[in-house]
């Protein structure tokens, strides 16, 4: 599946060896929840008497396999990852609890990044950052909620490399944009208008090389994308892997959802990671599918619905 390009070939070692400043892996973990509820949150499927009998036996492996998907994901990219930015986490408790799990945790030491936001469900961004090669220089969170309108936060991280002699800041936002729900164009304009303040936020960052990573939930052809391509943001080149076009496969379809987009002097290249461990066969449509973690509300003791994305840079 890799390297199948030669040009990729020499970009992935260039980065191996000279001034790389990061390494991103983002993920969309489908449904990391604790077993309590929340007050206030639409969270008591995952509890032990809820919809799904999310008890605690169901939340550890749920903790292993997102541990051992992140573990084959960052064995396939053969370099050290500075920073694994996930979606739909719903508190700090739950990344400490994966950021211990053997399966990642010598591929750190981690620092967790996380802020509770308004979305009704609870469910948030987050960021575990590798304290040996990477330092956080700030954090905090973009909201485009309001009182009648709840939605998860974007998390802003600006971080330096401890690894390199002259490094540099890099404003990195991690985004989990709102869902089709209720119609891909009715549903548009609300991420549009999250994208917009993500966007609103950066203009008055003072970096020079800001990355957006994340899931978009709308194909990069959508018109919320382009439109920010056509004011200077750019979009990396992904790699694909043999057979599959996308991060998430919805009626037999490919969609590349888990996209990015940055601007600086810093210019990004990606790939789609499909280790074997998170696909499986798709009886119905044919091909492979992510082995996602639920069905309806069965617990599949699988992954996730979504493939993780690798985003790495080259200093030129």
């Amino acid at each position: 599946m890799r390297c199948i390009l030669s040009t990729y070939c020499l970009v992935l070692s260039l980065c191996s060896h000279s001034g790389c400043a990061q390494h991103i892996l983002f993920y969309n973990v489908e449904n990391l929840f604790d077993t309590l509820h929340d007050r206030g949150k639409n969270d008591l499927g995952f509890t032990p008497t809820g919809a799904y009998g999310y008890g605690s036996a169901t939340y550890f492996l749920k903790i292993r396999q997102t541990a051992r998907a992140l573990r084959a994901a960052i064995n396939l990219t053969e370099q050290t990852i500075d920073i694994i930015a996930v979606a739909e986490v719903e508190n700090r408790t739950v990344l400490l609890d994966l950021a211990k799990h053997k399966a990642i945790k010598d591929q750190g030491p981690w620092q967790v990044v996380h802020y509770d936001s308004p979305d009704h469900r609870g469910i948030d961004c987050a960021a575990l950052i590798n304290t040996s090669t990477t330092r956080m220089v700030d954090s905090r969170t973009i909201s485009y909620s309001s009182p009648h309108y709840k939605s998860r936060d974007a998390l802003l991280l600006m971080t330096r490399s401890t690894s390199m002699q002259d490094s540099v800041d890099v404003t990195s936002v991690i985004v989990h944009l709102p869902s089709k729900r209720g119609g891909a164009s009715q549903s548009a304009p609300f991420r549009k208008m999250a994208l917009q303040a993500v966007m609103n936020e950066l203009d008055r960052d003072s970096a020079q090389n800001q990355l957006i990573i994340g899931d978009f939930n709308d194909i990069a052809s959508a018109d919320f994308f382009q439109d920010e391509i056509h004011r200077g943001w750019n979009t990396p080149a992904f790699l694909y892997p043999k057979n599959i076009s996308g991060t998430y496969k919805f009626q037999g379809r490919w969609q590349h959802i888990d996209l990015a987009l940055y601007r600086g002097k810093i210019r990004y290249s990606g790939e789609i990671l499909a280790p074997p461990l998170l696909l499986e066969p798709d009886t119905k449509w044919g091909g492979y599918k992510p082995k996602r973690a639920f069905l309806g509300t069965f617990y599949t003791y699988g992954f996730s619905d979504h493939l993780p994305v690798y985003i790495f840079n080259v200093i030129d």
